[in-house]
């Protein structure tokens, strides 16, 4: 039996020994066997365990690049991209639509007749305050339905639209020969978008309805068009014409032509030539006609025609 011992103990003595040698010279990494790719590193056996753990440290093979010429799906995205890349259209109501020489969408500038003819029917008072809800919480402004064209706010005119009613709305607008969808809303009709009507009838209803009360409206200008009022009556104009008219007025400034009836000739003269340089003289003596009129209203370097006694 000690033999028996002494040899098993001698085995175990022996295994332990050469593990501990096999240890100290790495024979375990020499002899593994590894899976190895095509430019990769080697991960040994002894560590795969720990790798496999954490397999976002694991470099995956490379894939060419060519074999996903041919798959018509990646050209998809690039479509879209180029897709979102187009320039943006204007929002609607932000632009004045021109259908054709004689047709536009009337925007804003169906407003001024429409709200004329309400307070003239007694639909909206003259003077009374329309309130119009602003953007975000308890927000919001009173203001007298003239002020509410001056500014051109859409919210005070959509405010004044429901006190008008869409039936009230289209029968101003088949009164006066002009027949639009039905569909649309009373908003839609006072702010004019949705539809287009010929300039021609737009000026017509200013003509008709417009009095001298809403005089200081004009120009009244939309998105670099405007209605101005003339001599002739009301007109469509641009945004440049009207500039160079403003601009005419101020260098132009208007004057009221003086009373020189009864004035020495030499007197008359002084006093035109405060306002203009082109004065005519005719006689001598105290002036006994004078054109223009006593007090008539003209503008810039009008000529200016005097009278004296020994003309007559």
């Amino acid at each position: 039996m000690n033999k028996k011992a002494n040899r098993r103990a001698f085995f175990v003595c022996l295994f332990i020994g050469l593990m501990y040698t096999s240890i100290a010279f790495r024979l375990p990494e020499k002899m593994n066997i590894a899976r190895v790719w095509s430019g990769q590193s080697v991960i040994p056996s002894s560590v795969a365990g720990s790798a496999l753990k954490k397999s976002s440290e694991i470099s995956l093979p490379e894939v060419p690049a060519s074999i996903f010429k041919k798959q018509p799906a990646e050209s998809e995205p690039s479509k879209a991209i180029t897709h979102q890349t187009e320039p943006k259209q204007p929002p609607a109501g932000q632009q004045i639509v021109v259908v054709d020489d004689k047709h536009i969408e009337p925007n804003l500038f169906i407003a001024l007749p429409m709200v004329a003819y309400a307070m003239k029917e007694g639909l909206i008072e003259k003077d009374g305050l329309i309130f119009a809800q602003k953007e975000g919480y308890n927000n919001g402004t009173c203001k007298k339905p003239i002020d509410i064209l001056r500014d051109k706010d859409k919210q005070g005119l959509k405010a004044i639209s429901r006190l008008i009613g869409k039936r009230q709305s289209l029968d101003f607008l088949k009164k006066e020969g002009i027949v639009i969808n039905q569909d649309i809303d009373s908003e839609r009709i006072v702010t004019g978008i949705g539809y287009s009507l010929e300039k021609d009838k737009i000026l017509s209803l200013y003509k008709k309805y417009l009095t001298d009360e809403f005089q200081g409206l004009f120009p009244f200008v939309i998105h670099g068009m405007a209605v101005v009022k003339t001599k002739k009556g009301f007109e469509f104009s641009h945004m440049k014409e009207v500039h160079e008219a403003d601009r005419a007025r101020k260098e132009d400034p208007e004057w009221t032509m003086p009373n020189v009836i009864n004035l020495p000739v030499r007197a008359a003269i002084e006093k035109l030539a405060l306002h203009t340089s082109k004065i005519k003289v005719y006689g001598n003596g105290n002036v006994v006609e004078q054109n223009p009129k006593a007090f008539e209203r003209t503008r810039g370097e009008t000529e200016c025609i005097i009278y004296g006694r020994t003309a007559r």
